[in-house]
């Protein structure tokens, strides 16, 4: 069953392009910002954003966040989604054009990186006015079919 759950967090994941990243600051208060994020192999997660966003400067004082993946034209009780803990970091210089590769050529659901936007964008980190961040998983939950209230299993995405 686990392996079924596995199969259906992937799909979850490889079927959105956006997440939702909550974070929190120096003072314990939550802050979430929906992002456009892209995978790796391992399910890293990667996205772009400026170091002063408040996400961002929450995570540089707890890179601990919780992520949540899910189609939101889903019907009402239908719902299902990805629940992640992870760890932050900026990704660093020598993985940068491996992550630039990953997130202009991935085939987001909803359109893609790339035309006006990707060319902006583009200029943007070469600019260093944004900047690449991966979070890495310690623990991935998905919704418990057989649970009679909602109720969430552990799996593993590798």
């Amino acid at each position: 069953m686990n392996e079924e759950l596995a199969t259906m967090a992937k799909n979850i994941i490889n079927n959105n392009q956006y997440m939702t990243i909550a974070s929190v600051d120096k003072q314990g208060n939550a802050w979430a910002s929906p992002v456009a994020y892209v995978f790796d192999k391992e399910f890293n997660f990667y996205w772009v954003s400026v170091p002063g966003s408040k996400h961002q400067e929450n995570i540089t004082n707890n890179p601990s966040v919780s992520i949540a993946i899910f189609d939101s034209h889903q019907l009402w009780g239908e719902g299902v989604g990805v629940q992640i803990e992870a760890n932050v970091v900026q990704v660093s210089l020598k993985d940068i054009p491996q992550v630039t590769t990953l997130y202009f050529t991935r085939e987001y659901p909803y359109g893609n990186a790339l035309g006006a936007f990707g060319k902006g964008l583009k200029e943007l980190l070469k600019g260093k006015i944004y900047h690449f961040y991966k979070a890495t998983p310690t623990k991935v939950w998905v919704p418990d079919p057989k649970a009679e209230v909602d109720a969430r299993i552990e799996v593993i995405l590798k």
